[in-house]
């Protein structure tokens, strides 16, 4: 029998690093931190923080979650033998900040991402330098490029530098995976390989490459496919290069923009709907209005919980069900609900389940769709602030993040249909540009530029694209601009059989893994493992993007460093502790 087992985690960033984190926890308190080896890989060498959390990146990149509900549990010291892990506190007790004494007026904190990397690259460097002494765990900055799973269960890692054979398991937290390009991304390579004049950037990150291009100048225009928060990542970062913002009002953060340079028409973002993000609540006490009573969350988790509701759901509307009367409810009780008075309480809530089966839906009590770009970021904002009637299409997207801890809990591991599981997953999607919102000053950055003339906000709304030697030319009516910089903001989809990865094409390939559908992920237990073909839990765990339908909501930063890598880690070191036993 061997003398120890072997583990190895692909991907050692936020959530491969707590789930690494978990599992040592958890067999030290087994007694069973013996007889194991760790193999951690990280193909960017960022141990702990991954490439989404950087430490060199863009202070322009910023978190979309608020400090304030960012609380990161901090770690226990760790003993075992010769073995000492000394504690790392909270992410609230590493800034130096008690945000239960804060004032709940005080504007919300968004910090750059760096520096939430720095948290978790300091807290991963804590608990690895013992371990690595006592010689059980080793990391390798590589790229893995295959697995294999032997006829006897053992398996095989290999990237394009070495082979690591006879490993006993193996976690995949891969996060974001490169995806397919798209016909249209694919003829704009090809035409862009073919003039110096013209550049193509697939993704914004890293923001330098953009920002450093010989290409880029004040005189140049940038076309930004995408709304959403990458894309103000990227206007802010360039506007950032050539000038600076001012906040004017704190108690609003109305802001303005000064530069030294003749800046016109230099950004040009576009989307198939044309609708720009929506702001969180500016603060403590905004956000309050929206927060659902523990007796309307224990009703609504009861609801969309229930296995035999799940089993039977022919469609999301167990779910709209059970979110429309809180919302209604939480939309009436606000200090200014917009025009709620010429609308009945059932009437609203009937206008909230038809919102949220179709966002173009309209009512007395939703914000009016014919508003300028300017206009609706605008009015968002004065809602955000408390200034400003609130509108039901607002409330419901504020509600609904509210709700989204206990959606991602209750709906993670349903037994509904796969055709269900894939509304839910889309229900969810379709709430992010208001629920995954940016912070109010990211919107007042727009809305600075735009009335600057620098951001360009014309073409916003599917416009007509073709490509000639000059740049990509939008037009829209009357209106068109000829543009050299491309740059695609769009998040590629989490849709298993488009990933372009060699890993995961390999893993295909052998059917080590198999998507529930073609528009969702990968099948795997309430505990993380992978499912085969017959159902058969196999020896490799997977947690993250690519599960997407078995588990809802796996893009947020919380859920990185929540409940799911800790369910793992339980089954793996009881697994573990059960092969020390018959040894």
């Amino acid at each position: 029998m061997l003398k120890e087992r072997t583990i190895g985690i692909v991907g050692i960033g936020p959530r491969g690093g707590h789930a690494f984190e978990s599992l040592v926890v958890e067999l030290a308190k087994k007694n069973a931190l013996s007889g194991i080896r760790f193999i951690l890989f990280e193909s960017t060498g960022n141990f702990g923080n991954g490439q989404v959390y950087s430490l060199d990146q863009s202070e322009a990149n910023w978190i979309n979650i608020h400090e304030r509900i960012l609380e990161i549990e901090g770690r226990e010291a760790v003993n075992f033998g010769d073995i000492a892990i000394p504690p790392f506190p909270s992410y609230h007790e590493w800034i130096s900040v008690n945000w239960e004494e804060a004032s709940v007026t005080l504007a919300d904190s968004y910090p750059p991402r760096a520096k939430i990397g720095k948290y978790l690259k300091e807290r991963f460097e804590s608990l690895v330098s013992a371990l690595r002494e006592a010689n059980i765990v080793s990391l390798r900055t590589e790229r893995i490029e295959n697995l294999r799973l032997n006829d006897d269960q053992y398996i095989t890692l290999s990237s394009s530098i070495e082979h690591y054979d006879q490993l006993n398991e193996v976690l995949l937290t891969i996060g974001h995976q490169p995806a397919e390009p798209s016909e249209e991304i694919v003829d704009w390579e090809q035409k862009t390989d073919q003039n110096k004049n013209i550049e193509l950037f697939r993704s914004p990150y890293p923001l330098s490459n953009i920002l450093e291009h010989e290409l880029l100048s004040p005189n140049t225009k940038i076309a930004i496919r995408g709304f959403g928060l990458a894309a103000i990542d990227l206007i802010r970062a360039v506007a950032n290069k050539f000038g600076a913002f001012n906040i004017e009002h704190p108690e609003t953060q109305l802001c303005s923009y000064s530069t030294n340079y003749s800046l016109k028409n230099l950004l040009f973002p576009y989307s198939p709907d044309g609708l720009p993000p929506v702001p969180k609540p500016l603060n403590a006490a905004v956000d309050k209005w929206f927060q659902p009573s523990e007796q309307q969350m224990s009703h609504f988790e009861g609801a969309i919980g229930d296995r035999k509701t799940q089993r039977e759901a022919s469609d999301t509307s167990f779910i709209l069900k059970a979110f429309a009367p809180m919302a209604a409810e939480i939309f009436e009780r606000l200090p200014a609900p917009y025009n709620y008075q010429i609308s009945e309480k059932a009437k609203v809530e009937q206008a909230v389940i038809e919102w949220l089966k179709d966002q173009s839906y309209e009512h007395p009590t939703m914000l009016p769709k014919d508003l300028s770009v300017l206009e609706t970021l605008q009015a968002y904002v004065g809602m955000a602030v408390g200034k400003r009637a609130i509108s039901l299409d607002y409330c419901i997207g504020q509600v609904w993040r509210h709700c989204q801890p206990s959606i991602y809990e209750e709906l993670s591991y349903n037994v509904c249909s796969n055709n269900v599981a894939k509304e839910i997953v889309a229900l969810d999607e379709s709430t992010k540009r208001y629920s995954f919102g940016p912070p109010v000053e990211s919107i007042q950055q727009l809305i600075a530029l735009i009335k600057a003339g620098i951001l360009n906000v014309d073409l916003v709304h599917n416009p007509d694209i073709k490509v000639t030697k000059k740049g990509w030319n939008l037009k829209k009516d009357e209106l068109e601009h000829t543009i050299p910089i491309m740059v695609d903001s769009v998040l590629p989809s989490a849709k298993v059989d488009q990933v372009s990865s060699s890993l995961v094409k390999n893993l295909l390939t052998q059917n080590l893994i198999q998507p529930l559908d073609e528009e969702l992920g990968i099948a795997t237990t309430d505990k993380g493992y992978i499912l085969s073909e017959n159902d058969q839990e196999l020896p490799m765990a997977l947690l993250g993007r690519l599960a997407k339908g078995t588990v809802v909501g796996v893009d947020a930063i919380l859920e990185c460093l929540g409940k799911r890598p800790k369910i793992w880690a339980k089954e793996a070191s009881r697994r573990h502790q059960q092969w020390l036993e018959k040894g």
